[in-house]
């Protein structure tokens, strides 16, 4: 049957149009990881939040375990507590009721800061009203705050965007730099007088950095320890005027207006900082300043702003950028309702940063091909390079081809991408979307491939992606004992370079073949190989059950493109230990000679930070059974293959076998002789079918 002219010329036009619509453009990025520059801190993100809010559980909503998962899941970071609101809010103490009246801030509203800092494991910054209340006040309530937050608390600000004073009524027309300085002196002089040792900041000032902030540093450099500036890139169209080249709209947004203007800004307060000797602070920012801009600050596009920001920022030497938000303003990372908390855009682009900014900037060479695509570098401590590229064109994509340099052979890569620009659901990291629970574990980790030292990639218009470089072999071990031998069904761990995205650990004690995007492969002396369970994947390290039937001999560990060697046997004993110490990871329970409930006994005490052994009472009325935990223990031949050493005695071994809860976990039970009795420090061996475990420790009294 044959086709018309017509239909072959309409599906020519199709071929082509396909075609062009397929088409990408050519971007290179080299980097060199022999120059990295600057470190970023590990504490570099944060969030500010209005003082207002704290008066709202729903606008800081501490006790949301969605809001503490979302939170907690960016690593350490910083909490601020600040805004317009501050100065006029007003210290009054006491417990939060239904009558407290608005506008006040309470001791029980300090306390539920300082609670959830310590449970996310945040620092706090805390600002103090200088427009509206008086200097004996804020020392007040200084003293309150740090006796509440001492071990979370950084310090404080005193007053907010003071340069906006005059136009705010805060201050009258006339209010100028001279007047916020001596004020600003005399407020600190207080509160550090009822506060001694009190930490200041400053001058949080709106943007007006030539005027205010620097005269600030000047005069003040040497009496705080953090310089502090606020930087919104755009306006509301209403306020601005929608054709300003400030109006927050998309294009204005992703164009050069903002990371140019914070470039700028951040060389300026880093070379300010720099001679003042202190570090420097982006305490409060967002996209679009009087709460954001619907359609702008809340869709996705601000994820790729964001992304690019914090990296221009981080190369500017800062300690850190906080962006505000709170409550459901269009430009809060994280919104809450009294009916939810959920991740809103912006705060897939606090994830990404979060994992690809460790360790130091490094430089790149950017050919960008004529599209608006930006790219970022990192060297991690262990020498994991990782690469951001930001697609912010809208409609290029991009082929993009990425040389690391010769100490990296093979690359993943965890890409960030959305419907549209516009688009507010539908987005993913690494194929995954935020939880309603508020956790995210990558689910697509893909592998890229690479030649002559280059590796590939397509970063589609209005996405991102990061690529994470390592290189070397993989280390294997017993997870317990660290020993070069592991045996079938029992816990061994991996360490290199590159090896995942995120920390995670397995959700549940039923063990699944993939974890955060990551999966391990065994494959055995007989050439079988099996998918592996895994317990815990990291960047550094994967912990791993080796698969049941895994045959004796040499066997090779595959996993994120990285392989080793291990040794498997029927048996391979490890002891487990706490803390990184050699003392047992054990429990005790002493039973009565004359019969009744046993009674637990402590083996060890962490409360100090450090683990040490509590000595075992031994006595004639009472033995005390010791049940020591471990992995590849459970293939002993029989029990009476295990045999166990304590301080150099033999003791018998009334159980060896699995711990029965959780896989390759396995437990050996002992009673300890009356020989033991005031040894002190004794060194335990659990020997399996003629080989012998890692030695760790207790302590036995009298």
């Amino acid at each position: 049957m044959g086709i018309s002219r017509g239909a072959v010329a309409r599906i020519a036009t199709l071929c082509l149009a396909s075609s062009i619509a397929a088409a990408q453009t050519s971007v290179t990025i080299t980097a060199h990881p022999e120059s990295p520059g600057v470190t970023i801190p590990a504490d570099f993100l944060g969030f500010s939040y209005e003082t207002s809010s704290l008066a709202s559980t729903t606008t800081f909503p501490s006790g949301s375990a969605q809001f503490q998962q979302l939170v907690s899941q960016l690593g350490p970071g910083w909490l601020r507590f600040g805004g317009n609101s501050v100065d006029h809010t007003a210290w009054i103490g006491g417990q939060r009721t239904s009558t407290t009246p608005t506008g006040s801030l309470t001791a029980s509203d300090v306390d539920r800061v300082s609670n959830f800092a310590r449970l996310v494991g945040w620092r706090v910054l805390f600002a103090l009203n200088l427009a509206t209340a008086s200097s004996t006040t804020d020392a007040a309530e200084a003293d309150y705050v740090r006796q509440s937050a001492a071990d979370v608390l950084y310090g404080f600000e005193i007053g907010n965007e003071p340069d906006l004073f005059a136009g705010n009524g805060n201050r009258a027309s006339t209010y100028k730099i001279a007047d916020f300085l001596s004020e600003w002196g005399a407020y600190a002089g207080v509160v550090q007088a009822g506060v001694p040792g009190a930490t200041l900041t400053g001058p949080a000032d709106a943007g007006n950095f030539a005027a205010w902030t620097t005269p600030f540093a000047n005069q003040y450099g040497s009496r705080i320890t953090l310089l502090t500036q606020h930087y919104y890139p755009l306006g509301p169209p209403a306020t601005v005027g929608a054709t300003a080249s400030n109006a927050a709209t998309i294009p204005n947004l992703l164009g050069n207006g903002p990371h140019n203007g914070a470039q700028s800004l951040g060389l300026q307060l880093k070379s300010l900082a720099t001679a003042s000797k202190i570090p420097w602070r982006m305490a409060e920012t967002n996209s679009c300043y009087n709460g954001g801009q619907t359609g702008v600050s809340d869709v996705f596009a601000s994820a790729l702003w964001g992304i690019d920001y914090l990296f221009t920022v981080a190369g500017n030497a800062s300690a850190g950028v906080n962006f505000h938000g709170g409550g459901t303003g269009a430009y809060t990372a994280i919104a809450s309702s009294s009916t939810a908390v959920t991740a809103r855009p912006l705060y897939y682009a606090l994830l990404l940063f979060h994992a690809a900014a460790r360790g130091r900037v490094v430089p790149l060479d950017l050919n960008a091909g004529g599209i608006n695509l930006r790219a970022y570098a990192a060297l991690d401590g262990d020498g994991t390079l990782l690469v951001v590229a930001v697609n912010m064109d809208a409609t290029h994509d991009a082929s993009v081809k990425i040389t690391p340099g010769s100490a990296y052979t093979r690359a993943l890569a965890l890409p960030l991408t959305a419907p549209t620009l516009t688009a507010t659901s539908g987005i993913t990291l690494g194929g995954a979307a935020v939880a309603a629970d508020g956790s995210w574990s990558p689910a697509d980790v893909q592998s890229l491939s690479g030649t002559a030292g280059a590796y590939s990639l397509s970063v589609p218009a209005g996405t991102a992606a990061l690529v994470g470089f390592g290189g070397g072999p993989l280390g294997i071990g017993n997870s317990a004992g660290g020993q070069l031998l592991v045996a079938p069904n029992s816990m061994a761990s991996a360490y290199g370079k590159n090896l995942a995205f995120a920390a995670r650990s397995t959700p549940s004690v039923k063990l699944g073949n993939s974890l955060a995007g990551s999966t391990v492969n065994v494959t055995d002396s007989a050439g079988v190989s099996r998918p592996a369970p895994l317990i815990y994947v990291s960047p550094y390290q994967v912990n791993f059950l080796v698969p049941a039937g895994t045959a004796p001999g040499t066997a090779t560990v595959t996993t994120a493109g990285a392989s080793g060697s291990i040794s498997v046997a029927p048996a391979a004993p490890g002891l487990f230990t706490m803390g990184g110490t050699k003392v047992a990871a054990a429990t005790a329970a002493r039973y009565p000679a004359a019969g009744g409930a046993p009674a637990s006994v402590p083996v060890f005490d962490c409360a100090s930070g450090s683990c040490k052994p509590v000595p075992l009472a031994l006595d004639g009325q009472s033995t005390v059974y010791l049940t020591l935990y471990g992995t590849g223990i459970q293939g002993a031949s029989s029990l009476a293959a295990v045999t166990c050493s304590i301080g150099g005695i033999t003791v018998p071994v009334s159980y060896a076998g699995p711990q029965g809860q959780y896989s390759g976990f396995d437990q050996v039970n002992v009673a300890l002789p009356a020989a033991l009795r005031g040894q002190g420090s004794a060194s335990i061996v659990v020997t399996v079918d003629g080989r012998a475990s890692n030695a760790v420790e207790i302590a036995v009294g009298g």
